[in-house]
């Protein structure tokens, strides 16, 4: 049987005439995409505060994908919102934060993807740069304004690392859509891939469960670049 993935979905509140105020789950389509040309199926996650349902939905999947979105609330580690904090959801937040928590102490394989990665981070006890023009130096441009698929900048990769394996190179091109990024390094965590500005692109869970995590999002880089396939194919073999 195809493994089962389940992905966290994005939350909006609709500001449409005719429906405004509604409160709607989302996903992009490429992520779905993605995981059923790897040879997995997909369920969507709702965010949730029911305790019964975070354990329903692990018993369920084979894998979880933790995807792109908007900014985690720094109360996740412990600082205060800084002005240049964009938009958060605490109730996502707080679920997206467990549900990994709960995945990697019951060996549940986990991707990160953008927001993804520094859920991962928060989750195992790190911290993150409200925003990266926090880290000081002279940082590049991690928010392209090209289209989704544009590769933006170089990320390096360490060896002897899953992104090495997936790859077999120690450099490539991504694209970029994020404005945090990694601070303080989370709890047997590893840093796997960085841009030449230092900013961390890429980590990986050291523990026995399988956990990895990539800054850039090659969802929506796998239908014009093949080799940004290899992470779903990648991560859809370590759920089988």
């Amino acid at each position: 049987m195809k493994p089962l993935i389940g992905l966290t979905t994005n939350f909006i509140i609709s500001n449409e005439s005719a429906t405004k105020g509604q409160e709607r789950y989302f996903l992009v389509s490429e992520n779905v995409k993605m995981v059923e040309e790897a040879g997995g199926s997909c369920v969507l996650f709702p965010h949730t505060h029911d305790t019964e349902t975070f354990e329903r939905y692990l018993d369920l999947v084979d894998g979880i994908i933790l995807t792109g979105g908007i900014d985690i609330n720094p109360m996740f580690y412990g600082e205060e919102p800084l002005e240049k904090l964009g938009y958060f959801n605490t109730k996502k937040d707080f679920f997206d934060v467990e549900l990994t928590k709960k995945a990697i102490q019951r060996g549940i394989p986990v991707l990160g993807i953008d927001r993804g990665l520094q859920v991962l981070n928060v989750a195992m006890g790190g911290s993150l740069y409200q925003d990266i023009s926090y880290m000081g130096g002279n940082p590049i441009k991690h928010f392209q304004s090209s289209i989704l698929s544009e590769k933006s900048h170089s990320v390096v990769i360490e060896q002897n690392s899953y992104l090495f394996e997936i790859f077999d190179q120690d450099r490539i091109f991504v694209n970029s859509f994020h404005h945090q990024a990694i601070k303080e390094l989370g709890k047997d965590l590893v840093v796997t891939a960085k841009a030449s500005d230092g900013v961390i692109e890429g980590i990986e869970y050291a523990g026995s469960s399988f956990a990895m995590g990539v800054q850039w999002q090659p969802e929506f880089m796998g239908s014009e670049y093949e080799e940004q396939k290899k992470i779903f194919d990648f991560f859809i073999e370590r759920c089988k």
